[in-house]
């Protein structure tokens, strides 16, 4: 089966050398591919002007399938973070308007173009503030996404071997009517993944926030201030601050994002369009974080108010969600949702691009996203 990129990635020919060969014997050897047993020379350290051709992915087989997976999706989650960045700060401020967490960010910033708003932020913080709170996100989006894309991988493989076994035959073998991939399994899969992923790796997220809503007053100076504060002043359990709604958020978010994602794929590959394998990642990626995100964002609104401590003591979420429709109606829920879809658009479409190519490139098929 092919991935991704539209290339065969059971085929090691068809992933390109990452490091290129040097000298004649060196070319000679890396044009002719890995040696018949599948490890590669070792190179000649006494500088002997003879260079083997290095693939770092199966250096040995030292490197396993499990082990991929996962450094494919840490790296595309936190590549396509970095690149969303700035629009992933200025949702936070305008979804915390209303409060008193962010000092100097009045309310009318909120109804300015994105355009504008980041031009204010780089005047009043500078450039860098564009990405201010980016490092921690990064730390975060690493084991995030890569538990995140290898759970769903790994849920699926079980659902598939599930569903394989409901309908058999006298002799317990799958008929060829066996149900099989559905829309639905794809929700349970992708669900399942975003909570896993989300609960292991939560405190980070919440430090995030904190980092990315300081704007000229500061209260953190840096990923570890902020955790010895925040485990100082408000115990163990503040690094969990709003976990209930995230989880309640991140699972349909996810289970939507995976299942649309996947379901559009496979339906555009099916289609004679004509069209390049990563042009189909991109308007994929795209389509499914618009439909994921419209339908949670309400849900992501009240967990970053939690996040912030807008909630008093004992406050629930839905006694948070109450007083924003109450405060500031419907359109108070989607406070924020215009530079939402400007980075999860192409953030998701990057992220799966970034995969599907990381993969191909890495020798990994699993047929999937």
């Amino acid at each position: 089966m092919t991935q991704g990129m539209g290339v065969s990635t059971s085929d090691p020919s068809a992933v390109p050398p990452l490091v290129e060969s040097r000298g004649g014997t060196g070319r000679e050897r890396a044009a002719s591919g890995p040696p018949a047993s599948g490890t590669p020379e070792p190179r000649d350290r006494a500088g002997g002007g003879r260079y083997e051709r290095v693939n770092w992915w199966d250096l040995s087989g030292a490197v396993n399938d499990t082990t991929k997976l996962l450094v494919c999706g840490g790296i595309a989650g936190a590549f396509s973070k970095s690149c969303t960045a700035p629009l992933a700060r200025l949702t936070i401020l305008n979804q915390l308007q209303g409060t008193n967490a962010v000092p100097g960010w009045e309310a009318s910033a909120a109804r300015t173009s994105i355009v504008s708003s980041l031009r204010r932020i780089v005047a009043t913080e500078g450039v860098t503030a564009l990405w201010k709170g980016n490092g921690v996100t990064i730390i975060h989006r690493l084991p995030y996404s890569a538990v995140n894309f290898y759970a769903y991988e790994q849920i699926m493989n079980v659902l598939d071997d599930a569903m394989s076994t409901l309908k058999m035959d006298a002799n317990g073998d799958p008929t060829n009517t066996a149900m099989t991939v559905g829309f639905a399994q794809r929700l349970i899969a992708g669900g399942s993944a975003g909570c896993i992923a989300c609960t292991l790796t939560y405190p980070l997220d919440l430090i995030r926030t904190r980092l990315a809503a300081q704007t000229t007053v500061k209260h953190y100076n840096g990923i570890v201030d902020a955790f010895m504060k925040i485990l100082r002043d408000e115990g163990a359990r503040g690094l969990y601050r709003g976990l209930k709604p995230t989880l309640i958020g991140v699972g349909p978010n996810l289970a939507l994002n995976f299942a649309a994602y996947e379901t559009l794929r496979n339906h555009l590959q099916a289609l004679d369009h004509g069209l390049h394998p990563m042009v189909v990642h991109m308007a994929s990626g795209s389509a499914a974080a618009v439909v994921s995100a419209t339908a949670t964002f309400p849900i992501d609104l009240v967990r970053r108010r939690m996040q912030m401590r807008d909630a008093t003591k004992g406050d629930s979420f839905s006694s948070v969600f109450k007083r924003v429709l109450a405060k500031e109606g419907i359109t108070g829920l989607y406070r924020g949702i215009l530079p939402e879809f400007a980075k999860v658009a192409p953030g998701v479409a990057i992220t799966y691009t970034s995969y599907a190519f990381l993969k191909r490139l890495a020798g990994v098929d699993t047929g999937r996203l």
